[in-house]
């Protein structure tokens, strides 16, 4: 479930006048942040993370850093420049 929410954030975050970008046919818009489903890291697909970081004293998987030492798990967001999906990890 935070994941859908995380999800929903950042297409309203990328895309807060209904006019950002968009893949595929106008009449069925996909949104950036729902363009790469389910990757989290480079050589991932829906299923099979591929390369994520590992926190050593709990074990989650993280590919982000944050404010005051935090990880964070975040979705990928398609990137028109190189039309792929990009990862911060």
């Amino acid at each position: 479930m935070v994941i859908n929410l995380a999800i929903l954030f950042v297409g309203t975050v990328t895309n807060p006048f209904k006019n950002g970008y968009f893949q595929g046919p106008v009449d069925a818009p996909l949104e950036a942040s729902s363009a790469c489903p389910g990757i989290y890291g480079k050589g991932a697909y829906p299923g099979y993370a591929e390369n994520l970081l590992v926190d050593p004293t709990t074990g989650a998987s993280y590919n982000a850093h944050g404010n005051n030492e935090r990880k964070y798990l975040l979705p990928t967001l398609y990137d028109p420049s190189t039309s792929s999906c990009s990862t911060l990890v």
